[in-house]
Parts: C-alpha cells; sequence; structure tokens
C-alpha cells in the first residue's frame, strides 16, 4: 500500500472547507508534523504521522473559518486570518496532549513555521 500524499490531502481538504490559500497553508501543516515527529520527544500518545490527526485539524479550521467568515460577512479573509485560525485550530487539537517541555518546542516551531502569525 502506498504511503498518504498528506499535502495533497491537506490542499484538497483546505480548498473543500473554504480556504483561498490551501496550497501555501497546507505546506505548512504538513511541515508541522513532519518538524513536530522528527524534533519533540517519542511520546507514545503522540500521533505525528496519523492521517486521523491531520484530517481532525483540518476539519477544526474548516469549522473555524466558516464561524469567521460569517461574522465578517466576507468569503475571502486574506491569508493571513487564514494562518490566524489554522493555529488555532492546531493548537486546540494538539498542545493539551504534549507534555510541558515539547509545549514549550511546538509552540517555537509554530512561530518558525508561521512567522509574523498572530495567534
Amino acid at each position: 500500500m502506498a504511503k498518504p500524499d498528506n499535502d495533497l490531502i491537506s490542499e484538497v481538504m483546505m480548498y473543500s472547507e473554504g480556504f483561498k490559500h490551501a496550497k501555501a497553508l497546507s505546506v505548512k501543516l504538513v511541515a508541522i508534523f513532519t518538524l513536530s515527529k522528527q524534533l519533540l520527544s517519542p511520546q507514545q500518545h503522540y500521533d505525528w504521522g496519523l492521517l486521523k490527526t491531520l484530517k481532525t485539524i483540518l476539519s477544526w479550521s474548516g469549522q473555524l473559518l466558516a464561524a469567521e467568515k460569517k461574522q465578517q460577512g466576507t468569503l475571502d479573509l486574506g491569508q493571513p486570518v487564514e494562518e490566524t485560525i489554522l493555529i488555532k485550530a492546531l493548537r486546540i487539537n494538539t498542545v493539551e496532549k504534549l507534555t510541558h517541555s515539547d509545549t514549550e518546542a511546538f509552540n517555537a516551531l509554530v512561530g518558525d513555521v508561521f512567522p509574523g502569525a498572530t495567534t
């Protein structure tokens, strides 16, 4: 069985959830997963390589994006707002599972992959 293409899966799911800048954001999201798997401690409950976790974050980000679009009354919020929404969904579904030292490393990693993004 072939390994799933997480970049393509993320991009397609983000477009289907309403993201206008899905191509750039999906590359960054997959980079977070790849780097987290490499750099954070090897805890048994971390699931950086699983498509299920990626899909959960993408679904959450889609819900947050829809709520923000409804509140703002616009269809294109811009890449900075979409980045902020993606980071929020990532943190909602990830930070509570991390150890204290891994939380600090994860937050630094998010800051490196999404420079200048407000969270």
